[in-house]
């Protein structure tokens, strides 16, 4: 590998880790390793954002579930090639997918970015959170649950209900 220093690009890789590892099996073995391997090419990480366990569109490798975690750097060019090269070795991995954000020039500049994009992203998510909140707080007041409160609509009346005998013998 060359010392020169080539131009930076700011790159996002999402990975899929089988959902039935423990989480410090996880964190250590496969996140930790992402990490090395992001240092060790003078990459710099921007954020790591852990999405959770969800459920996949299709089984892959046999599983149906997957820890998804999302890790956003900036560096040369061959540190895509060495990082997949560890997630693709890596038997935990279910799969992973890189994408090119572009060139950056400024990794101080990125940074502050990437930090305001998410304290905007946690700001909104606050505000929808205290929306649901005060929306659920004023069905409960109105004696409605969560689908509305529709009342009778006079089809679920049996004979039973409305003191109806039945003279069927």
């Amino acid at each position: 590998m060359s010392t020169t220093l080539s131009k930076l690009c700011e790159y996002e890789t999402v990975f899929v880790v089988n959902s039935d590892l423990a989480d410090d099996v996880v964190n250590g073995e496969v996140v930790d390793r992402v990490k090395g391997v992001v240092a060790k090419m003078s990459g710099e990480m921007l954020r790591e954002d852990r999405w959770g366990k969800r459920k996949l569109s299709f089984e892959m490798k046999g599983a149906g579930r997957g820890n998804y975690v999302l890790f956003h750097y900036v560096g040369n060019v061959g540190i895509v090639e060495e990082l997949e090269r560890s997630l693709r070795n890596n038997e935990h991995v279910i799969r992973y997918v890189t994408t090119l954000n572009g060139d950056v020039s400024d990794i101080e500049a990125k940074k502050a970015e990437v930090e305001k994009m998410v304290r905007d992203r946690a700001a909104e998510k606050a505000r929808l959170e205290s929306e649901r909140k005060e929306r659920e707080e004023k069905m409960a007041e109105r004696g409605m649950d969560d689908r509305g409160d529709r009342g009778d609509r006079g089809d679920r009346d049996s004979d039973r209900d409305i003191g109806i005998e039945d003279d069927r013998e």
